[in-house]
């Protein structure tokens, strides 16, 4: 009999990108991922209409406490006036400060509303302005410091940035954190993804019985790994068109929301582009601090530098090394369980020991992040079952040579050993109709010789 895996591999292929389902979630993941980045942004800057409060204070203090760039706080002479302009609708709220409220180093601020209520956010930010006011006036009783002096106290800032003593080239910690995050997470979610469509689609051929007529032409191994293969490429396929697309539409909502580009803007705009990586160069090369630009060279010098600290090209690479990795060590397993049951709903018992190994890594990663030379870090990124997600979290850190060399010598042992096994139980479990898989059954079907 000859190799037909190539033909199965093609089979599934092609049966799955016809999909309307593949066309679907095609489309929809990038469309939904975008507004996930522009909807917070667009929903600020649409914001809510500026509200007009009443403030009755008695204290004397907070006349110039709240400041805000919409709402309006306007002085009021005693509470009953107050009252009335929101019976009437002229404020949105009152706020009452009491003299008989204060007491040493602390003050109790009553809003009273009538129609809507307000936010905790909004709560919160008349309180920061109220202590900020409280604390200068205070600071300025018991030390005699100007309220200006302790405003510029106040607002002091410490930023630690994180440089390669060898190169150079600062790290931008906060920016890899999120990125080693989002394709730990990728991998996560592609292996139980399309590991489920392999589950399934086993479960469906067998049920329909359309797997003794390929049993007939097609061995059990050449199938499993025809099968495996063929989601292998429908995946890459699949997020190969999802960066494009979210690239595309990045840019192009990016320009509709800046109000669209113009040639002379796009003409200015790469000259920006060239000039602010010139100015690096010069910068890098005569040692000198930072000179005095624009605001729009200095996004594009930053921005720069942090897609060069990224050094994609190579995460990239680990990326998908990891991923096919992590989901053929999966898959064959995925496909295993399939043929070991009739319905989706057998399938539960045998899913939790595959499923442990990968929300373990899911879960842990916030950790590894924290401490990404840890013994937790190292021994998660060296297992197979929760490399392909852990080591995400670790490479853009740095790990020494040798680790990666062992993490993924034994990921594709992993690989091999779980193809192994699968393809036993398989080549057994797929033919196997009216008896409920079992554990006991699966060391049978492991131990049994064709």
């Amino acid at each position: 009999m000859k190799n037909n895996t190539w033909v199965v591999l093609q089979r599934e292929y092609m049966t799955r990108v016809k999909k309307k389902s593949f066309f679907l979630m095609t489309i929809l993941l990038p469309i939904l991922l975008v507004a996930l980045m522009f909807a917070p942004a667009l929903l600020m800057n649409m914001g809510g209409s500026a509200k007009t409060y009443a403030v009755v204070d008695e204290t004397g203090l907070y006349a110039d406490a709240f400041s805000d760039e919409k709402d309006v706080f306007e002085p009021v002479a005693d509470t009953a006036l107050g009252r009335a302009g929101l019976r009437e609708g002229k404020y949105d709220a009152l706020l009452w400060i009491s003299a008989a409220a204060a007491e040493g180093n602390r003050q109790t601020i009553i809003l009273y509303y009538e129609k809507t209520e307000p936010s905790i956010e909004k709560l919160n930010r008349i309180s920061a302005s109220a202590e900020n006011k409280l604390r200068m006036e205070l600071i300025g009783k018991e030390s005699g410091l100007a309220p200006e002096k302790y405003d510029y106290i106040s607002k002091v800032q410490v930023d630690v940035h994180s440089q390669d003593v060898k190169t150079g080239e600062r790290s931008y910690t906060e920016v890899k954190t999120i990125v080693a995050y989002a394709l730990g997470f990728l991998i996560y979610m592609f292996i139980f993804m399309f590991g489920g469509q392999i589950m399934n689609g086993v479960i469906e051929e067998k049920s329909n019985r359309i797997i003794e007529v390929m049993i007939s032409s097609v061995k059990p191994f050449q199938l499993l790994m025809g099968k495996v293969l063929g989601l292998v490429l429908v995946s890459l396929t699949q997020f190969l068109l999802w960066a494009l697309l979210v690239l595309v539409l990045t840019v192009v909502v990016g320009m509709v929301a800046g109000g669209g580009m113009d040639a002379a803007q796009a003409t200015a705009l790469a000259e920006q582009v060239t000039m602010g990586t010139q100015l690096a160069d010069q910068v890098s090369a005569s040692g000198m601090g930072a000179l005095p630009i624009n605001e729009i060279q200095s996004t594009l010098l930053e921005a720069k530098e942090i897609v060069d600290s990224l050094h994609l090209s190579t995460w990239l690479t680990f990326f998908l090394v990891y991923f096919l990795g992590g989901y053929l060590l999966y898959a064959s397993l995925f496909a295993a369980v399939g043929s070991m049951v009739e319905n989706q709903e057998d399938s539960n018992q045998f899913m939790l020991p595959l499923t442990v190994p990968l929300i373990l890594g899911i879960i842990v990663i916030a950790n590894v992040l924290k401490d990404p030379q840890g013994p937790i870090a190292f021994w998660l990124s060296i297992i197979p079952f929760t490399s392909p997600i852990v080591m995400m979290a670790r490479i853009p850190f740095g790990v020494p040579a040798g680790e990666l060399a062992l993490s993924i010598g034994l990921l594709v042992l992993g690989f091999i050993g779980t193809t192994w096994m699968a393809a036993r139980i398989y080549r057994v479990g797929i033919l196997m109709y009216g008896k409920k898989g079992s554990y006991k059954e699966l060391w049978k079907w492991l131990r049994y010789k064709a």
